[in-house]
C-alpha cells in the first residue's frame, strides 16, 4: 500500500487534478459554505497525512555563502518591487498609497501579522515544500515544473476573480519556487512570500486582496 502511494505518478496526477485544480473551482463556485470547508479539510488532511507519513518530510539548512547570495537576490527583488508597485500606484491612485499603515496602523499591524500566519505559512507549506517534495520528480526540466507550479499557485487564487491577483501571485510564485529549489529552506520562503505581501498591502493593494482597509 505505501508503495502505491509513494511511486504510483498516475496516483499524483490525480492529486494535482483534486488538490490544486478541482479545490479552488469549489471554493470560486455558489455552493454552501460547508462544502467548501469540508473539501479544503480533507484535502489538508489528505497532505498532513502524506507529508507524515510517505514523504517524510526533514529539515534542511544551508550554508552561510548560500544564505548570503540568495539573502543579496530577495533584497533587490524586494526593492524592485516596492520602486514599480509605488510608481504604479501613484499614477493609478495615489490617494491610496501608505493609507491603511499611515491612517490605521493598528489594524495594518494586526491584519499583517494574521496574514503571515494563516495565509504565507500555509500555502508555502502546500505550493513548496509539499508540492516540491511531492511531484518535482514527475517532471524532468526544473523550468517546467516552476511553471506549473506557479500556474497552480495562481490558479489557487481564482476566487478573487482578479485577473491582477492572479498576475501577481504568479509572479510571486516563480520567485517562491525558485528560491525554495535552490535553498530547500522553507522559512526563507516564509519570509519572501512575507515581505511581498505585507508590502502590497502596506503600499495600499490591500483592497485588490480582500484585506481590510
Amino acid at each position: 500500500m505505501k508503495e502505491i502511494f509513494t511511486s504510483n505518478r498516475n496516483l499524483k496526477f490525480v492529486e494535482i487534478v483534486l488538490l490544486f485544480i478541482v479545490a479552488p473551482i469549489i471554493l470560486l463556485l455558489s455552493i454552501p459554505t460547508m462544502y467548501k470547508v469540508t473539501y479544503v479539510l480533507i484535502g489538508v488532511f489528505y497532505m498532513m497525512l502524506i507529508s507524515i507519513f510517505i514523504e517524510k518530510f526533514q529539515k534542511k539548512n544551508i550554508g552561510k555563502k548560500l544564505r548570503k547570495t540568495v539573502g543579496k537576490q530577495i533584497g533587490i527583488r524586494f526593492l524592485t518591487i516596492t520602486l514599480l508597485t509605488t510608481i504604479v500606484l501613484y499614477f493609478q491612485d495615489k490617494e491610496l498609497l501608505f493609507n491603511v499603515v499611515l491612517n490605521k496602523p493598528v489594524l495594518w499591524l494586526k491584519f499583517s501579522g494574521i496574514y503571515i500566519l494563516f495565509s504565507v505559512i500555509p500555502q508555502e507549506l502546500i505550493y513548496r515544500t509539499f508540492f516540491v517534495k511531492r511531484y518535482q520528480k514527475l517532471l524532468n526540466k526544473e523550468w517546467l515544473f516552476i511553471l506549473i507550479n506557479s500556474l497552480l499557485f495562481s490558479f489557487g487564487h481564482i476566487w478573487f476573480q482578479s485577473w491582477i491577483v492572479l498576475g501577481f501571485t504568479f509572479i510571486g510564485s516563480i520567485l517562491f519556487v525558485t528560491t525554495y529549489l535552490k535553498t530547500k529552506s522553507i522559512w526563507i520562503v516564509f519570509l519572501e512570500h512575507s515581505l511581498y505581501g505585507v508590502w502590497l498591502y502596506t503600499v495600499g493593494y490591500g483592497e485588490l486582496f480582500m484585506f481590510p482597509i
